[in-house]
């Protein structure tokens, strides 16, 4: 990876509620960031005042994630770490899922992961290596009603790091995949829009409760800047007990 002074993350999906909470945990442990998203107001919010660059990417869209991550590293000299926090619930039974539902869930979830992968890979081998980040879910262990879709793309996010993991392992790349349970974000506001169906999702955790941005964005932030270089291929539940416990 480069100098401690020139570190560089791009965290797509920046303006969410994870990737806002990541962005600014990185900014102020003194790494170079840049948040992408489709809109640019959205991330126009997150900065709160600190040095955290912003750039428009559509993640479903390979050639324009490649394009973008060449022009980081031609602006900023160097990519260490990618985190790709696009994504979507959704949330409906197998038989009531239209092809189309299926498929835009692959896409927000799966392809964009490989999109990000593919262009910034290629930037890190030749560089000195780096650290990638993606994102599953408990439904990709879990047998979970109504989750067919979002359980199908999970689960090759984490097949895909997987590989990912095996192709740059001797190249420095470090590919790890955090898979949370139910976090609060606006993302999911639908799902604990009232206060019983939030009480559902509560109990639904051995630990009682569901999950806030920063427990999962402090799991990121270690594995950007902290976790062993012998660490990779990894998927590390960040789920309140809900996929190791009763």
């Amino acid at each position: 990876m480069s100098d401690v002074d020139s570190k560089v993350v791009w965290i797509i999906g920046g303006s969410g509620g994870i990737g806002s909470n990541l962005a600014r945990r990185m900014s102020d442990n003194g790494w170079k960031v840049i948040i992408s998203a489709r809109n640019i107001e959205n991330l126009n919010l997150v900065s709160d005042g600190r040095s955290i660059d912003s750039l428009i990417v559509d993640a479903t869209n390979a050639d324009d994630v490649q394009e973008k991550a060449k022009q980081i590293n031609e602006t900023y000299g160097s990519l260490d770490a990618v985190v790709n926090s696009v994504g979507s619930i959704f949330l409906r039974p197998l038989h009531a899922t239209s092809s189309e539902q299926f498929m835009e869930t692959i896409n927000q979830n799966l392809v964009t992961s490989f999109n990000v992968i593919r262009a910034t890979a290629k930037i890190m081998m030749r560089g000195n290596g780096g650290r990638i980040v993606l994102f599953s879910s408990a439904a990709a262990s879990l047998g979970m009603p109504n989750h067919a879709a979002i359980s199908a793309a999970k689960a090759g996010v984490e097949g895909l790091a997987r590989a990912a993991a095996s192709d740059y392992a001797k190249r420095g790349i470090r590919v790890n995949v955090i898979s949370p349970g139910l976090v609060d974000t606006p993302l999911s506001s639908h799902l604990l829009a009232s206060e019983q169906s939030r009480k559902i999702s509560e109990d639904m955790h051995p630990v009682g409760k569901i999950g806030e941005p920063d427990d999962i964005a402090s799991v990121a932030e270690w594995l950007i800047t902290s976790a062993p270089e012998w660490m990779t291929g990894d998927i590390i539940p960040v789920d309140g007990g809900l996929t190791n416990l009763k």
